[in-house]
């Protein structure tokens, strides 16, 4: 395992570690991902969105939400095939190649 050092000012730092909170992830793994993204596309361009602080939801709309989505998978009756969406899966990927 590598250990790296990136210099921010302290302005971009803050800004930073301030929407990554909001997003409930660390440095560290928006770091890792960013990387891996980058090394999965072959490519540096890829879009990290969040919601200005005006626009980000509250506790109770995000509690709200899940339980939405929550509801929708209790009342599934279809049964997911994983080798069929794993095959899915890959084959996209490969197309993408």
């Amino acid at each position: 395992m590598k250990t790296i050092s990136i210099c921010l000012e302290d302005s971009v730092y803050d800004k930073l570690i301030k929407m990554l909170k909001e997003k409930g992830q660390s440095p560290q793994s928006f770091y890792e991902s960013y990387t891996k993204t980058a090394l999965r596309y072959r490519s540096r361009t890829f879009v990290v969105c969040a919601p200005l602080n005006n626009e980000a939801l509250t506790k109770r709309e995000k509690m709200e939400a899940f339980q939405r989505l929550e509801k929708i998978r209790l009342s599934s009756t279809g049964n997911l095939d994983y080798e069929k969406e794993r095959a899915l899966a890959l084959e996209e990927k490969l197309e993408r190649s």
